[in-house]
């Protein structure tokens, strides 16, 4: 029986599991999918949001405060890319001013520095390609953005090198109360017992409270993205004023140099990551209202990820009905500013005696593109799959890809995600055969076993089906 078992492996479960090996426990995470990352977190937007949003007195407010401020160096530490760019939130007529204010008001009440109203043409300084339209804005200099994906996978990784326990393809199908713990079974039979669950489920958070024992009320709401080449468009977020549904369609650049407009909000059920044909008019008619001069020849994919809404209008965290039992659901925007704060909290919240022995850190794959001209002689003189460039848009090798698979990668979405092979503008059109093969001869399976992403996602069928 393990002293832990968190069920659900976004980012948030990540961060936990890790943040638990703190201690002296023993951990272990299951997750329905083949890897961790396949869910809500497998399609954030990467924002870093400073924390003026959120209503004082929440705890989104809470721990987007805290979280932000802690992003620099828990990024730092796991080796992930992040950028503290500030953010923009525009007014594009004069009645929006009031929002502005208000939202500034509120950030500071939550504890929020360096906030500050300028008007259009201060804002139009730090972002030329705003609209014409724009008329003022709210700088809010500590918000970023980072890897979303490569956070949840440093975080992973690291809580293995500490001693957490990953279990893929264990989908909870029932809970039960048992020898003082829980036991929990998976769709295939398989048990794990654990002193305490935290449930971490994400979408599937309310179903996966009801089995044990608590009742919540969580609605789905999808966010649909388009997405653009290298192209210096935006040097940092820019949102439009919020509504009642969110902080609507932004501009906002990645950590890669890539930049997109996006989420919609769009009532949806747990699994729907479809892209609506009325998305593409509704986003382009949202973004040109903040800024100008879109380059739409430019978009490489549109893609949509669906998060969990609690009726509460907050997170839920905190124990459950039953003692052996720890929700952590409903963690919609700002969910991810939050990571760092909520693991900790969470964390702590067991009383458990801290170890000597973890180590927080963690060094991301070596990227052949990112290393001077002699680090890339010797990187290839030391092991020449280095020297095959596998992904051309994005200049992945041979070597990292084993590396990825050698980190736990098991499907092309794995090997995307950790590496953006397939990400760049040919979106895998090239390469996906050849990651396919490194894929198969890596985990000794045939070309025909390898998936995109969950269980049965086959890409080719074997001779005669």
């Amino acid at each position: 029986m393990y002293d832990f078992c968190i069920i659900g492996g976004g980012v948030i479960g990540c961060a936990i599991a890790r943040e638990l090996t703190r201690y002296k426990t023993t951990v272990a995470l299951v997750e329905a999918a083949r890897d961790v990352c396949t869910g809500t977190s497998g399609a954030n937007s990467g924002i870093v949001h400073s924390g003026y949003d959120p209503k004082p007195g929440t705890l989104m407010a809470k721990y987007n405060a805290l979280g932000s401020r802690l992003f620099r160096a828990y990024a730092a530490t796991l080796d992930v890319p992040y950028k503290q760019t500030g953010s923009l939130t525009v007014a594009i007529d004069p009645t929006e001013l009031s929002t502005l204010e208000l939202l500034a008001e509120r950030g500071r009440a939550n504890g929020i520095d360096g906030l500050a109203v300028i008007d259009g043409n201060e804002a139009h300084k730090l972002e030329p390609n705003l609209s014409d339209r724009v008329v003022a804005a709210l700088y809010a200099p500590t918000a970023g953005v980072v890897n979303p994906f490569e956070l949840t996978f440093a975080l992973r990784e690291n809580a293995e090198a500490n001693g957490a326990e990953f279990i893929f393809d264990f989908c909870v199908v029932s809970a039960r109360r048992e020898n003082d713990g829980m036991t929990l079974r998976s769709s295939d039979g398989r048990t794990v017992s654990a002193k305490t669950v935290i449930n971490c489920a994400g979408n599937n958070g309310g179903e996966v409270a009801r089995m044990l024992g608590d009742l919540f009320r969580l609605s789905h709401r999808a966010g649909e993205y388009r997405l653009f080449d290298k192209v210096h468009f935006v040097g940092r977020p820019i949102f439009g004023a919020p509504t009642s549904l969110g902080k609507g369609v932004l501009v906002c650049p990645t950590t890669d140099g890539n930049f997109f407009i996006g989420p919609t909000a769009v009532d949806s059920s747990r699994s729907s990551v479809r892209v609506r044909s009325e998305a593409y008019g509704e986003l382009a008619a949202a973004a040109d209202k903040i800024v100008k001069g879109l380059p739409y020849d430019k978009q490489i994919t549109a893609f949509a990820g669906v998060r969990a809404v609690s009726d509460t209008g907050d997170f839920i965290i905190g124990k459950g009905r039953n003692p052996n039992v720890y929700n952590v659901i409903g963690i919609c925007s700002p969910g991810l500013s939050c990571v760092p704060a909520i693991a900790i909290s969470v964390a702590r919240s067991f009383g458990l005696e801290k170890r000597t022995d973890f180590n927080p850190s963690r060094h991301r794959i070596k990227r052949l593109c990112e290393q001077s001209a002699d680090d890339k002689k010797a990187l290839i003189a030391a092991d020449p799959k280095y020297g095959k460039i596998v992904c051309r848009c994005e200049l992945v090798t041979e070597a990292e890809i084993a590396e990825a698979i050698r980190r736990g990668a098991r499907t092309i979405d794995g090997v995307k995600k950790r590496l953006r092979a397939g990400m760049g503008r040919c979106q895998g059109g090239f390469c996906m055969s050849s990651v396919m093969k490194i894929l198969a001869d890596g985990l000794g399976k045939n070309v025909t076993e390898i998936e995109k992403d969950r269980r049965g996602s086959y890409v080719l069928a074997k001779e005669g089906q």
